[in-house]
């Protein structure tokens, strides 16, 4: 009977440490995917990562709980994205614990050159300058992450902090990065050669919805038509945007409509069905701006760079590219 209670004892003990390990607090605390991404890639099992908004939820009407304020206090390192994103962050100085470091990922980099004047030219991490464009104005763009050369200083950004909050594992904190780093580099080197065939370059494609991928397109110079005249989701639409649009698909040709992720793509499919009652086949297809994904995306442990890849097959078939 004792060795019983004894076994029961011991059993009731692992069962509490477990509930107490799954209810630790994570000392990374991220507002979007990318970030939450880019850390989880750097630190692996070293350290626990959370994104505070849901998988599935639309960012834009995400407000923080008490729940959050709580988990961002007590964390080791709190990454947002930007004032104008995290709209409900409304003074940072009053986030994150006395030990909590945080990072603005909108001041945490500057746009990269331009690769086309030099065919042997490589994207270097390590020495980005400022890209001068007169076709948008890209500094402004609060979508900045969508641009991969971007991203790559963000992945650095996300490093540096983390070597801070735990230099004892440094070394391999710079080997995740600098290998996720190599990964998007490599993709960003497909993607830029493809746009730069004349087949496909300062390629049109209409997107129906608010466009958030502007750096995306500055960067590999793609021309996005947007049903939105505003990049902003609370942009409203008039009946003069949805005719224009409609006209500019119709004169376009084009059998491919693309749309927003997690955003029930209602505009689109009321073009795509007015459209077939004249004959006009249109196809949606997803272009991702990476603020959130799907809840069965996060179980799969998607990442920004599958992201990435996913995209460029997608624009590949609207404009009637081989696909792998």
């Amino acid at each position: 009977m004792k060795k019983f209670a004894s076994i029961m004892i011991l059993l009731f003990v692992l069962i509490s440490v477990s509930a107490c390990t799954d209810d630790k607090r994570a000392e990374i605390v991220t507002t979007m995917f990318p970030q939450y991404d880019f850390a989880k890639q750097i630190v692996r099992d070293k350290m626990t990562v959370s994104i505070l908004i849901p998988p599935g939820a639309e960012i834009h009407d995400y407000e923080a709980t008490s729940k959050d304020m709580v988990a961002i206090n007590e964390a080791k390192l709190f990454i947002f994205t930007s004032l104008e994103i995290d709209t409900w962050i409304k003074d940072i100085s009053s986030f994150g614990g006395e030990n909590t470091v945080v990072l603005n990922l909108s001041e945490s980099y500057t746009l990269a050159d331009d690769e086309h004047e030099d065919d042997d030219n490589h994207l270097n991490h390590q020495n980005i300058t400022t890209l001068d464009t007169d076709d948008h104005d890209h500094e402004e763009d609060i979508h900045f992450w969508t641009d991969p050369t971007t991203a790559i200083q963000l992945i650095e950004a996300i490093l540096e902090k983390i070597i801070l909050i735990d230099p004892e594992n440094a070394s391999f904190y710079e080997a995740n990065a600098y290998d996720y780093i190599h990964e998007l580099e490599e993709l960003h080197h497909e993607i830029d050669e493809f746009f730069e065939q004349e087949a496909y370059h300062d390629a049109h494609i209409f997107f129906a919805g608010h466009n958030a991928m502007e750096s995306f397109a500055d960067r590999y110079h793609i021309h996005i038509v947007s049903l939105f005249p505003d990049f902003k989701p609370d942009a409203q639409l008039t009946s003069a945007d949805r005719i224009r649009f409609v006209n500019e698909v119709k004169q376009s040709g084009t059998q491919y409509l693309f749309i927003e992720e997690l955003v029930e793509p209602r505009a689109a499919k009321a073009i795509q069905e007015e459209l077939a009652k004249e004959n006009y086949t249109l196809i949606l297809l997803e272009l991702h701006g990476y603020h959130n994904v799907t809840k069965a995306d996060m179980e799969d442990g998607v990442t920004y760079l599958e992201l990435l890849s996913r995209n460029f097959e997608n624009l590949k078939i609207a404009l009637g590219a081989p696909t792998e």
